[in-house]
């Protein structure tokens, strides 16, 4: 149900069609229902392809979230519902196609009967799929301590009765922290309103803190930014609390330099699920540490659950947990959709822990896919469909400006000595190499993944050197290399360098109006298998896969690194130069794969004198969009590693 199709993932057949992703984040858009639906062809009922429900109803608004029976598929979507069985409401339509869904209905009259039925829409089709009708009936909650009519004093509100349940009954508009949890046994539910904090402060604030070491639990509303507040704010934060917490029906929105919608430290038995996480974050202090996460998970411990998340957009990674003890035990991800946006390098979708489990889990990002860390983690049953773009990088860290970087994409990415023991299988990854994409500065700043439109503002001032606009606050230098579309009769102007509100570079003296600051998406290499594992006796193992790299390039062209060029390869392996292994055993063991590309089979940089069998995969020579021209499919390996290869029993079809 999305423009690009793949049939039977895990049994390896499957049927593909070379077409660039679609934008998949969940916000809603003012699209008309009128507009959506006059190309609609079909209704069906179709109650079996709305897999993984679940609900959870408050007081006076519900959760609905689902998740679409294929893997491989996305749609848009909306929830209907009334008090009869015609309905007649409907929620916002999602935004762009995704595999899960995630719909909250509100204004419901607590003790009244409802009724709701899920709806799909197919992009290409216009059939219309629709589930079976559901009953709910919102009850009061009688002993609910209701916030703000029960509080005293205004914002933050402090929650300090133990094993209490608040409630909260209206919006909540903070300049600062909007609500703290200070006792133990709580449960927030937001009651689906929304929660706008850091709107006037200088300082670090938070929309929900758990900020006592008691179990607690926060659910069903949506936390958004404000206007103002310091580096770091988070929409949802706890900090060292080694304690049972779940966080589930939330949905974020931050956009200040610094936020995350979700931040743990010393977390514990800690459940995330059923949440809708966005960012607009564009600003980091650096690509190195800490970063910028759409969940950031630091666990002391372990018993770490996130799935059935959906998690949209951001800058740098999606989820991130890191383990902060000497050990960890019983950490799962799973069943998230993440489509996140990789603007700075070293940006995955999914940073597991050693010994995690990583299942069934959607990445169709921007950016980079997986980076497994440690000591037996395994990865399987995961769809992973995605492209990359040129990322900025502060090396040395901190150090300004940001440095325009075009380094390959990774799929999967086994890296360093500490990696072992580590199992891959039965995933689906496919990465592709658009052409360059150059939008004119024309889209909506929200779907930047695509357009690469940043801001849309109105200049003071246009003379031949520089733009002016003093509503801006920006990091000196920050636009440097990117583009500023001041007029539409124009060419865009490159940027030569910034300061707090001006833009320099070369412009045509115009009266000043509405420009458009963006960037020429280049897009990188795709490496679907990404090998730099360096303990010669490192026993990971990868198999039963399908890895697809493809380039839209006829002329290929490797770089060095920052500068990696054009071309694509099924397996890419780093620095692999660390010796043999001990008899019996390998660094990594590649095999029954199936290996795609329109170019490479293997690429490398270095001659490879590592254990790395390569035994009883497919090689697949794909002739769409087109094949390049090669003398060899395997690059740089040596002719001792290649050997290896061609007499491991591999099948190489052309």
């Amino acid at each position: 149900m999305r423009n690009i199709r793949f049939i039977n993932i895990f049994s390896g057949v499957f049927i593909f069609f070379l077409i660039s992703c679609t934008s998949n984040n969940s916000n809603p858009d003012s699209t008309s229902r009128d507009q959506m639906f006059e190309t609609l062809r079909e209704t069906v009922l179709n109650p079996e392809s709305f897999t993984r429900r679940w609900s959870f109803v408050s007081e006076s608004s519900a959760v609905i979230y689902w998740q679409l029976k294929e893997i491989s598929a996305s749609a848009r979507s909306y929830v209907e519902y009334g008090k009869t069985k015609d309905l007649g409401i409907q929620t916002h339509i999602s935004r762009n196609p995704r595999w899960a869904h995630f719909h909250r209905l509100t204004g419901l009259k607590t003790g009244s009967s409802y009724y709701y039925r899920m709806v799909m829409i197919d992009q290409e089709s216009g059939l219309r799929m629709q589930s079976d009708i559901i009953k709910i009936i919102p009850k009061r909650i009688g002993d609910a301590i209701r916030i703000p009519d029960d509080m005293s004093g205004s914002t933050p509100y402090v929650l300090d009765k133990e094993d209490a349940y608040y409630l909260v009954t209206k919006d909540i508009l903070a300049s600062g922290t909007a609500i703290e949890i200070a006792a133990s046994g709580i449960t927030l539910d937001l009651d689906g309103h929304t929660v706008v904090f850091g709107n006037d402060t200088h300082e670090q604030v938070y929309g929900v803190r758990f900020a006592d070491p008691g179990n607690s639990t926060l659910c069903n509303g949506r936390i958004v930014q404000g206007k103002r507040s310091r580096d770091y704010s988070a929409a949802v934060a706890s900090l060292d609390r080694p304690v049972p917490t779940e966080i589930f029906g939330i949905s974020t929105d931050v956009h200040l330099p610094n936020a995350f919608p979700l931040t743990m430290s010393h977390a514990n038995q800690a459940e995330i699920h059923h949440n809708d996480i966005y960012s607009r974050v564009t600003e980091i202090e650096c690509r190195h540490y800490p970063g910028n996460d759409l969940i950031r998970v630091y666990t002391y411990g372990g018993d770490i659950h996130i799935h059935d998340n959906i998690l949209s957009e951001g800058c740098h990674k999606g989820i991130n947990v890191r383990v902060v003890s000497r050990s960890a035990k019983n950490i799962e991800i799973d069943h998230n959709d993440i489509r996140h946006h990789q603007q700075y390098v070293n940006g995955y979708a999914i940073i597991p822990p050693g010994g995690s489990l990583v299942h069934h889990n959607m990445i169709t990002s921007c950016g980079r896919s997986v980076h497994p860390k440690g000591d037996g983690t395994q990865f399987y049953s995961n769809y992973i469909d995605t492209k990359g773009h040129q990322q900025l990088s502060d090396y040395p860290a901190r150090t300004r400006p940001f440095q325009h970087r075009f380094i390959e994409l990774h799929g999967v990415k086994l890296e360093g000595r500490s990696v072992k023991n580590c199992k891959v299988y039965d995933n689906f990854v496919r990465i592709t190499q658009p052409l360059p994409v150059d939008s004119d500065g024309k889209g909506d700043p929200a779907d930047k993944m695509e357009n690469g439109v940043y801001i849309r503002s109105k200049a003071s001032e246009i003379n031949a050197e520089k733009l002016v606009d003093p509503s801006q606050d920006w990091e000196k230098d920050r636009w440097r290399y990117y583009y500023v579309k001041y007029n539409p009769d124009l060419p865009p102007a490159k940027i030569t360098g910034n300061d707090a509100h001006t833009l320099y570079g070369k412009f045509e003296k115009v009266k000043p109006s509405e420009y458009t600051i963006y960037m020429k998406w280049v897009y990188v290499p795709p490496t679907p298998l990404n090998i730099a594992s360096y303990d010669p006796n490192g026993m990971n193992e990868v198999y039963n896969n399908t890895f697809i790299g493809i380039t839209h390039y006829k002329n290929t062209r490797h770089g060095d690194y920052g500068d990696t060029g054009e071309w694509a390869t099924g397996i890419m392996l780093i620095w692999m130069k660390y010796g043999a292994a001990e008899p019996g055993k390998y660094s990594t063991y590649v095999h029954d794969n199936k290996f795609f590309s329109n170019d490479l089979f293997i690429n490398t940089g270095t001659i490879v004198n590592m254990t790395i069998p390569i035994k009883h995969n497919t090689f697949t020579l794909l002739h769409e969009p087109f094949v390049t021209e090669r003398e060899n499919r395997i690059r740089g390996v040596g002719p001792d590693f290649e050997k290896r290869v061609l007499s491991g029993d591999n099948l190489f079809v052309k």
